[in-house]
Parts: structure tokens; C-alpha cells; sequence
């Protein structure tokens, strides 16, 4: 999950691009033929030196996580320096197995539901994810371990949030969490189209709310109001603050590729604001000598431009700013 898990500061790890599924939305486009991934040993590093940033949740995501060998070790390591821990992963092939890896291990699993059970399998590109999905959810949630959902919001699938909803709770899951779909990686190609407006967000804005009440599901929609955009500025690294402050004081998440790029915010974050890359020095090194002001400034402007535009009631933050990070810093760049 992309945002901060109640005002937790997440490191977000994409330890490979391999993935059973070719999903039309996937925004790292993985999939059965990518093998780039990062060594456990490498991985190990970059957990510990996260926490002694102040980093404190870790999210393993992918790609498909569970096709990582070295999961439980990664899990591992980050229990061993005090993070909490969630995994993000489609949930097709839950087997008992793989879930005895990582009981014990994981706080939290977030299973991908795009929707019903057509529009799923559309997503998916393979017919049956949908109702293999769920089973992941019953095996997880019978081996006591919580579980939430993540739906990739899209310009015509908000009235199915109450379809998935249901399937959720049917299932034992506890959480839904609402994310607008990004046209990055592949969804650039097969997807770009489908990128929800304000009418589809605030659309599901109020369903979410209905089915809070109506399900007893924690939910999470990935937009924020206006008002809060305007009123919190510091939320937005839009306020001043102390760039020599550690990391996880105030930039969340911070995420590492599966190339092993450090860059904050998303995955695909354009590299002139990134930290560097974890095979060629240590994630402390490359924190202490980053210079965070060309992204704080990039926060600023996209922050401004968006308080001071026409936009809806709800905004998608992150999607503006990762598409704020590839125009021409010309367009960009902030006095500071």
C-alpha cells in the first residue's frame, strides 16, 4: 500500500518484476518473462539502514511477491529491527505452503480486487483470477493472518466497489483500500484511457463511506479533500522543513525498485530526484548526501498548482506529483 500506514513512515521494496500475471494496469510492467530483481543480501542492508532512517513499516510488493525465494527473509529482517510489515500480491496461487512461509512474519496482506469478478479477469488478462483471488483471501485469513484489499480505481468501476466490498468480507478480509489507476508502465499503453476523473473519485468517495458503514470495513481511498490540500501544506512537503531531519521524519514512502533504484514517493519517480541505487552504495550513504531540495521544491509547485487550479473536491496527490516529476524542470522548478 503507497501511503503511510497511520502516520507510519513505510519503506516500500520491489524485490523482483517476475509476476504470473500480465495485468493490463501494471505500472512496473512485470510479468512471467522479467527477472530483474534485487538480492536478499542487498535488501537486508537497505532494511536496516531504513530503520535507522525512521523508517518503521516495510511493504513488499512487486511484480509478484511471493515468487521472491528470499520473502520470509526479508520479512525476517525487517521484524528483526522492529518494522511492521504488509505484502501486496494478487493472490492467485495462495498456496498452503507459501503461506506457512511467511506466517509469523507478516502484519498484513494486501490481496489486488479490481472490481467484479468480468472486470477483474479483464484486468488480469486471464480468466479465473477473480475467484482464485478470493480462495487466497479464505487461506490467508484462516491461517490468521489479517487481510485487506486493494482496488485499482479506474474511469468506470467505482459502482462495483460494493460487489467487492462484499466479495471482501465474505472472505474474512478487514480492509479496502481505493487506489486511482496511474498510466505508468504498461497501463501507459493498454490503459491510459482509464484514468479516473473527479467525477469517478468522488464517486467512489461516497460509496466507500457507504460501505464503511453498511460492512464494517476500514477503508482508504488514495485522494484527499481539497481542503485538506489547502489547510495542511506540511502534509504535501509543501511546508518548510529541516532537509537534515532523517528520512523517515518526513518523506514516506520511500520505495526501492526492483533494479534497485531509491527514489521517493512511487515507483517510476523520474531519476532526477532520485537517491541512487542500492548495488552501487548503501541506502545511509546515499541519504546523507542527497540533496532533497530539487524534490522539495518539485513538492511546492506541484502543491501550488494544484491549491491555486480548477481541480475536483478530491485529488490524487501521488499521480500528480509522479507526472510532475517528468515535465521539464523549467516547468517545475520553485525559488527555495
Amino acid at each position: 500500500m503507497r501511503q503511510s500506514a497511520g502516520g507510519r513512515a513505510v519503506l516500500q521494496v520491489h524485490p523482483t518484476r517476475l509476476c504470473n500475471l500480465r495485468c493490463r494496469h501494471c505500472y512496473s510492467s512485470s510479468g512471467p518473462d522479467v527477472a530483474e530483481s534485487v538480492p536478499i543480501g542487498l535488501l537486508t542492508r537497505v532494511v536496516e539502514d531504513a530503520a535507522a532512517l525512521g523508517y518503521d513499516v516495510l511493504n513488499v510488493t512487486g511484480g509478484e511477491p511471493f515468487l521472491y525465494p528470499e520473502l520470509p527473509a526479508l520479512l525476517r529482517s525487517a521484524r528483526d529491527v522492529g518494522m511492521r510489515t504488509t505484502v501486496t500480491t494478487n493472490a492467485v496461487a495462495m498456496t498452503q505452503r507459501r503461506i506457512g512461509l511467511v506466517r509469523g512474519l507478516v502484519d498484513l496482506v494486501a490481496v489486488s480486487l479490481d472490481g467484479d469478478a468480468p472486470t477483474h479477469d479483464r484486468i488480469r488478462d486471464q480468466q479465473g483470477c477473480f475467484s482464485k483471488a478470493l480462495a487466497g483471501i479464505r487461506r490467508l485469513t484462516e491461517a490468521g493472518i489479517p487481510v485487506g484489499v486493494v482496488t485499482t480505481l479506474t474511469q468506470g468501476n467505482a459502482t462495483q466497489l460494493g460487489d467487492v466490498a462484499v466479495a471482501a468480507t465474505q472472505s474474512g478480509a478487514l480492509l479496502l483500500q481505493v487506489h486511482p489507476l496511474e498510466p505508468e508502465g504498461v497501463a501507459g499503453r493498454l490503459m491510459a484511457n482509464e484514468r479516473p476523473d473527479a467525477v469517478e473519485l468522488a464517486y467512489a468517495a461516497v460509496e466507500l463511506g457507504r460501505i464503511a458503514e453498511e460492512h464494517g470495513l476500514a477503508v482508504q481511498l488514495d485522494a484527499v479533500p481539497r481542503t485538506m490540500l489547502t489547510r495542511k501544506p506540511e502534509a504535501f512537503m509543501a511546508a518548510p522543513i529541516d532537509p537534515d531531519a532523517p528520512l523517515g521524519t518526513w518523506l514516506t514512502p520511500l520505495v526501492i525498485e526492483a533494479n534497485g533504484a531509491a527514489v521517493p514517493v512511487s515507483y517510476g519517480f523520474d531519476r532526477r530526484y532520485w537517491l541512487g541505487n542500492v548495488h552501487d552504495r548503501r541506502l545511509s550513504e546515499m541519504a546523507g548526501s542527497w540533496d532533497p531540495h530539487p524534490f522539495l521544491d518539485l513538492c511546492r509547485t506541484t502543491w501550488q498548482r494544484l491549491a491555486e487550479g480548477r481541480t475536483g473536491p478530491l485529488i490524487a496527490w501521488y499521480g500528480h506529483l509522479v507526472r510532475a516529476s517528468r515535465a521539464p524542470r523549467s516547468a517545475t522548478a520553485g525559488s527555495r
